[in-house]
């Protein structure tokens, strides 16, 4: 008795896993999205998913989704053929199609074997959206894509036309079974295939059921399917396959005509449309390892930068570039600050007049007014003319303690310019070391020293800077570089150690 007991259990259990339906949300055809999203859905999938879905919106800038409620490769097929009609805005073209469809309700009860009354209503809907699309097609594309959208949306208008297509499929099936034949599995047959697999509403359509819709539907206007698959099999790129009219030869009929592609997913379609430019793999990378990385990147905006404006043909100084100069992929070059910190002050405010080495060198934090040279001291040397303000002069920080890391204003995967001796020539003939100018100010550490020169780059030992993807030898880095041990280098860290 016990056993038996069990046994009706898992048969109720199995009942109820197999009348299970799962709860679908959003339309039935989605808007337009950037193929960045399905990117960022498997960055954290099989790594064979995550290499193909980056690569992916290099050749696809956006995809359509479509509602996974068992018919959606019948509902992408059908929406991406009016849609493409609707794209060419021929008139003629759509009236021609609506005639043709209409011929095809003769060929639904010769060769299909369907009574009127089975399909007359289905039919109804795909020619009246035929006819009201070509009123708009031409004074008003906008609305008709709208009204394409909003019918495909409606469940009792958009039902009806996907099985109105499946009709057409299973009697293009019945009228070239030998054709097919190959295709269909051994106990099935044509007559089982068409009521098991292509009749059936909210039957999922398999490989041979869209090659039979696209050959009803498309081929006999010219408009070629480009099916992209991305499932596990082997490559870095989607697997794709080209469905187009031919000639006896295997050559294209219309090789220029439009071609419509759709993304498989396993027991899944969606569209996918090639509007817009390929994306860089660069940001893809970015995407894939961290999506929010812009948004980290502009966390801390609590600074205040004074921008001086210069007259142009627009009046830019209504604009506010405070918070695009905090982040750095839009801000402007910044001046090398010669080894020193970030932190710095322009002297604009000291006694002496303005000279071209405020915007090349800086003036070390640790320099008060009291130690900083005078106009009689720089005078031989420079100009008391103020020179012509450049466009856009470098922001001055009012905050003393700058929250970002030192080394973040440089380029990203660049080592920072060092000033070679004759670029700054004219600047230093007059002060040949900081106690000829009766002050600590020095330009930078490298002038000073004559025998200076350039041996390798330059190595960062800032831990925020190190530990951050900008790094080369970073992991994260685009341009990953592993380190070098070089035993010069660590024999002099250790006697600027030991000194």
């Amino acid at each position: 008795m016990a056993s038996h007991g069990i046994s009706n259990e898992i048969e109720a259990q199995e009942a109820l896993a197999r009348d299970f339906q799962p709860a679908l949300e959003g339309p039935l055809v989605g808007d337009k999205k950037s193929s960045l999203a399905i990117t960022e859905e498997y960055a954290k999938a099989d790594p064979v998913y995550v290499a193909k879905t980056s690569h992916l919106p290099q050749r696809y800038s956006h995809y359509r989704p479509i509602l996974g409620d068992g018919n959606c490769g019948w509902r992408a097929a059908g929406f991406s053929y009016f849609e493409t009609l609707l794209r060419l805005r021929n008139r003629g073209q759509i009236e021609e199609e609506l005639a043709r469809m209409t011929s095809l309700d003769n060929f639904l009860t010769t060769v299909g074997g369907f009574e009127a009354w089975v399909f007359e209503d289905m039919a109804e809907e795909t020619t009246n959206l035929l006819r009201d699309l070509a009123e708009l097609v031409e004074p008003s594309p906008r609305d008709a894509t709208a009204l394409l959208q909003q019918r495909f949306n409606d469940p009792q208008v958009s039902n009806a036309i996907v099985y109105h297509l499946r009709l057409l499929a299973s009697s293009w099936l019945q009228g070239s079974p030998e054709v097919y034949q190959g295709f269909i599995p051994d106990d099935l047959g044509v007559v089982g295939y068409r009521k098991n697999i292509l009749e059936p509403v909210d039957q999922e359509i398999d490989h041979l059921g869209m090659t039979l819709l696209i050959d009803v539907l498309l081929k006999p206007i010219g408009f070629a399917v480009e099916i992209v698959y991305l499932d596990r099999s082997e490559g870095t790129q989607a697997n794709s396959h080209v469905i187009q009219a031919q000639d006896a030869n295997g050559v294209p009929t219309n090789p220029g005509g439009p071609m419509i592609h759709l993304l498989y997913r396993p027991s899944h379609y969606d569209i996918l449309y090639k509007d817009g430019p390929a994306i860089p793999l660069q940001a893809l990378g970015e995407v894939t390892r961290n999506p929010n990385i812009q948004v980290n990147r502009a966390v801390n905006i609590a600074h205040q930068h004074s921008i001086q404006s210069t007259p142009m043909g627009t009046d830019y100084s209504q604009l506010d570039l405070t918070t695009l100069l905090t982040i750095p992929v839009f801000g402007v070059p910044q001046p090398s600050h010669h080894g020193f910190p970030s932190q710095y002050q322009p002297a604009v405010d000291q006694a002496y007049a303005p000279s071209p080495i405020n915007s090349i060198s800086p003036i070390s934090p640790g320099a008060s007014a009291a130690t900083t040279p005078s106009s009689t001291t720089l005078q031989p040397s420079f100009s008391t003319q103020p020179p012509q303000p450049p466009a856009l002069t470098s922001p001055t920080l009012t905050s003393p303690h700058s929250s970002f890391p030192p080394n973040t204003s440089l380029p990203i995967h660049a080592s920072p310019h060092r000033p070679s001796l004759s670029t700054q020539s004219p600047l230093c003939s007059d002060l040949t070391s900081p106690n000829s100018a009766g002050s600590v100010f020095r330009p930078s550490q490298y002038e000073l020293q004559a025998d200076w020169a350039q041996t390798g780059p330059d190595q960062f030992v800032t831990t925020t800077f190190r530990n951050s993807h900008y790094n080369t030898a970073h992991y994260n880095n685009p341009n990953f570089q592993p380190e070098e041990w070089d035993p010069k280098a660590e024999e002099q860290h250790s006697r600027k150690r030991s000194s």
